[in-house]
């Protein structure tokens, strides 16, 4: 296991971060199956353009790492990127006891792994970037839980041990191949294991505060955006996502984010997650408003 053996212990699988404290503030190295990930950490262009987004995630650790690393109190974005999380949670948590064991799948710096190791979750963390997956173990580090990281794609993901719960949030909007990514969590998720997902919506993104200038044409084409060199995402209807899901079961799948980085985050104002959770409501069945959520947020078990 790479923790495991960048702290030259022994044993298999993730280990108590108790034992992380070594590494917090040290940039280790990690290995990685994919190649491509190593030639981009080393400067080179995006061989495909859903990798665009590691380009642009490498460019933003440089620029503003404040921004990045958000589970920094003093980051610009703390509160705004806590209540997106706690916005997910509210609909999640029912589904991940404490003590499970979870493959938390592009999970970035640690925004659930954090809440899942603090509930004594043993968590397998997977993402592309390299910088992300440092962070996440320096946050780590002392918490409850168990931890290991993986610097790979959902594409590529490691065998693992089967797991209780995966966690996709914002993942198959940024994936080369979501079906594939998709076959991979069903080989390592135990039998009638949740799913616990959410993707960028087809149209209220281009009404949010952080839209992508010139990026009309691609709302009214076929949602898929594309900035070389920044990010790449692909948007999904309901219909969309159903068919991706196919031999799924849904046991819940919401329209979400209005407010939270959405179209009505300003209209909005300071609010507190209760108050959002409201108005999300409100937004959800208005006949105007309703199609213009931010995200999708899902629940699915497979029936194979």
């Amino acid at each position: 296991m790479s923790l495991r053996s960048i702290l030259n212990l022994t044993g298999q699988g993730p280990i108590p971060c108790t034992q992380l404290h070594p590494l917090r503030g040290v940039a280790f190295d990690l290995p990685t199956p994919d190649p491509r990930l190593r030639a981009l950490a080393e400067g080179a262009a995006a061989p495909t353009a859903p990798l665009e987004n590691l380009v642009g995630a490498q460019r933003a650790w440089e620029d503003w790492a404040e921004g990045m690393d958000f589970l920094v109190p003093g980051s610009p974005v703390y509160r705004q990127k806590r209540l997106e999380r706690d916005l997910y949670w509210r609909r999640w948590a029912p589904w991940v006891p404490p003590g499970s064991r979870v493959l938390d799948l592009g999970g970035g710096i640690g925004r659930f792994t954090q809440l899942l190791l603090e509930q004594g979750c043993t968590v397998e963390l997977v993402d592309p970037d390299r910088e992300s997956l440092r962070r996440a173990v320096w946050h780590a580090a002392g918490l409850p839980g168990a931890l290991d990281v993986h610097w790979t794609t959902g594409e590529q993901l490691p065998d693992l041990a089967p797991v209780d719960v995966v966690i996709a949030a914002e993942v198959f909007c940024y994936v080369e191949d979501p079906s594939r990514t998709l076959q991979n969590l069903r080989r390592v998720l135990k039998p009638g294991g949740p799913l616990l997902l959410s993707v960028e919506a087809r149209w209220g993104w281009a009404m949010a505060l952080d839209v992508v200038p010139g990026s009309l044409e691609t709302w009214l084409g076929d949602g898929v955006l594309r900035v070389e060199g920044d990010r790449w995402v692909r948007t999904y209807s309901r219909a969309d996502l159903e068919s991706l899901l196919t031999g799924w079961r849904w046991e819940e799948l919401t329209a979400t984010h209005y407010i939270c980085s959405g179209p009505f985050e300003a209209a909005a104002g300071d609010l507190g997650i209760a108050e959002v959770e409201a108005l999300e409501a409100r937004l959800r069945t208005h006949p105007i408003a309703a199609p213009l959520h931010r995200a999708w947020t899902g629940i699915a078990v497979y029936n194979g």
